[in-house]
């Protein structure tokens, strides 16, 4: 069954672009790790958020996507916009669930 990592991020005006550009690094490493399967990406510009909906074959490919070292470039940028209270950011996972 299909697990999705679905991300909520709250930014300020000054922070959107670069919130973009990490956001597109961020989507070249998702695209190379194991068990991605796509993402969809959604912008409401009226409450400055972003929402991400990552799907991923297995809950232990996100977890292990997680912990990938590929990450290391991008990280520090992510760290210091959201320990900077430049951007919140939450992750939710969730399984598919057949009824």
């Amino acid at each position: 069954m299909s697990v999705f990592a679905i991300t909520r991020c709250v930014y300020d005006d000054d922070t959107k672009q670069e919130l973009l550009d990490i956001k597109k690094l961020s989507l070249r490493i998702l695209e190379k790790q194991n068990g991605f399967v796509g993402v969809k990406q959604y912008v409401c510009e009226e409450m400055n958020e972003m929402v991400s909906v990552i799907e991923w074959e297995t809950k232990e490919d996100h977890e292990a996507s997680m912990e990938s070292p590929d990450w290391d470039p991008v990280n520090p940028t992510w760290m210091a916009l959201t320990k900077g209270g430049k951007i919140t950011f939450e992750v939710s996972l969730f399984e598919e669930q057949l009824v």
